[in-house]
């Protein structure tokens, strides 16, 4: 039986954060690494515990879309979920938000792998469990 888990932080944007164009994409990305990071400790496999005892997880792929401008001192809500289970493969997905209204929604995708042979295995239970949300068709 799933029990999905949604994470949800709030990120205040702090000068280092943005660019003239108040769109600094790798802070985005960086909520996301974040993200999955606070979700993990949430779910009580923090990232120590994963890098000792739980398959390598590396990002295989990264996407993200802006829809919105961030602004210097908008706090963002970001709402973190994983996903899309496929054997050894799965995804995170990060909504951001502010005052109610999506901002950016980004997707990293993992693949579960041997730590010491970097060969794809299947993905634990105890990361399945927690399913929010399926692989699209």
């Amino acid at each position: 039986m799933t029990t999905p888990y949604l994470h949800r932080a709030e990120r205040l944007i702090v000068m280092s954060e943005v660019d003239v164009a108040q769109i600094h994409f790798s802070t985005l990305v960086r909520f996301m690494d974040r993200g999955l990071s606070e979700w993990l400790a949430a779910i009580d496999h923090p990232f120590l515990w994963v890098l000792e005892h739980g398959p390598g997880i590396p990002i295989v792929n990264v996407s993200l879309d802006i829809g919105k401008r961030i602004h210097l001192d908008d706090v963002i809500a970001v709402t973190t979920s994983v996903g899309a289970f496929g054997r050894s493969s799965f995804k995170s997905r990060h909504v951001f938000e502010r005052n109610g209204e999506e901002v950016a929604r980004g997707e990293l995708t993992h693949v579960c792998v041997n730590r010491e042979t970097r060969e794809s295995i299947p993905a634990p239970d105890w990361l399945r469990e927690h399913e929010a949300f399926p692989k699209e068709a």
